[in-house]
């Protein structure tokens, strides 16, 4: 397994893993967006197995997903830490009040809730504003 910065030719791979990850996926336009920021995907085999985009001048993760054939194998951590060495500070993220399952993975990741944003997320729901500091 090998993790790199996304490439055009990356972007149909990791719509298919946001589309099977989210119940609102991002539209493929907003992957093209972040093509020159720090966004990374994990590789294995020639086959694209998850990705994380971090917007580094503001110190936020904007969205991290792993394939659901290869979750809970440690891709996301691995992510995760790979892109949090390319950032320092409040690193801050925000995740579906609904979404329990991430928000007990960054609070392993060392995490802590900050606070809410009412009504964030296109369909009304709520975000949690999670924050970690590096130095």
């Amino acid at each position: 397994m090998i993790i790199r910065r996304c490439t055009p030719a990356d972007v149909d791979g990791v719509y298919e893993i946001e589309k099977l990850s989210f119940p609102h996926p991002y539209p493929k336009i907003f992957f093209h967006h972040y093509l020159t920021n720090s966004f990374f995907i994990a590789e294995d085999g020639g086959r694209i197995i998850g990705y994380i985009i971090a917007d580094t001048e503001r110190n936020i993760i904007v969205s991290l997903a792993v394939h659901p054939s290869f979750r809970r194998k440690g891709y996301g951590t691995m992510l995760m830490k790979h892109v949090m060495n390319h950032m320092g500070g409040e690193i801050i993220l925000q995740v579906r009040k609904s979404n329990e399952t991430a928000i007990k993975f960054y609070e392993k990741m060392g995490f802590k809730r900050k606070g809410e944003l009412k009504g964030y997320y296109m369909d009304g729901e709520d975000a949690i504003i999670m924050v970690r500091r590096k130095d």
